[in-house]
């Protein structure tokens, strides 16, 4: 397991158990590219190949990282699922080690699609592993590919968000996401549609807000 210490802080400073955020989803949806852009790592992203191979850790210290929630926020980025049937088998392990370990866990995926099949059979695989305190979030990536393969106008470049068009397509996808993944996870803990944020880390359209989101929603919860 790779361990990268992002500040320069003495692993005999590390806390126990310090506040996890553990992002997974399916590979390709960007997910290390977004890790990345969030909290400035250089973790290597490929478009066309799975580069995480096993967890990627990383502990952020407050001291120089002024917006986090605690002392201390371990990042964990998981091995994406759909890769193929054997590779989520392998990952499996890494799941059942972390998942319980987190205190808040971000799913990945993506806006230009209308297929989440992998992640409702997958979801579902983790549902003994979750508990009722988790700090659910769907980071909706790809925004700006949302609608363009029905002829819908791309992402304004020039004004650095969503066309008219993407914006008005956006409610009815959030709409989508949250029957597919509420039907799941209803009852097992709190899920309501402000916990699916929107963003494109290609762009950086809506990385403040999905930051912002996932450790303000953490501060509350360690307080």
């Amino acid at each position: 397991m790779r361990v990268s210490t992002i500040y320069p802080i003495s692993t005999n400073s590390i806390i126990e158990n310090p506040f996890t955020i553990v992002f997974f989803g399916k590979t390709g949806v960007g997910k290390s590219t977004t890790i990345n852009q969030l909290f400035g790592f250089n973790w290597d992203t490929d478009n066309a190949v799975a580069c995480t191979k096993e967890p990627q850790v990383a502990i952020l210290n407050q001291l120089q990282y002024s917006d986090l929630c605690c002392f201390q926020v371990q990042v964990v980025d998981m091995p994406g699922i759909g890769e193929s049937i054997e590779a989520d088998e392998f990952y499996m392990p890494y799941y059942q080690y972390w998942l319980p370990k987190a205190h808040s866990l971000v799913w990945i995926t993506q806006a230009d699609t209308r297929a989440y099949k992998r992640d409702q059979i997958f979801l579902n695989k983790l549902i003994p592993l979750f508990h009722s305190s988790l700090l659910f979030t769907v980071a909706l990536n790809k925004i700006d590919q949302l609608g363009v393969d029905e002829g819908e106008r791309s992402f304004n470049i020039d004004l650095n968000e969503p066309s008219q068009a993407q914006f008005r397509l956006l409610p009815e996808k959030i709409d989508d996401v949250y029957k597919i993944f509420n039907d799941i996870i209803s009852g097992i803990f709190p899920f309501s549609k402000t916990q699916i944020v929107p963003y494109t880390a290609v762009y950086k359209w809506g990385l403040e807000n999905f930051k912002s989101s996932i450790l303000s929603t953490a501060y509350s919860n360690a307080r």
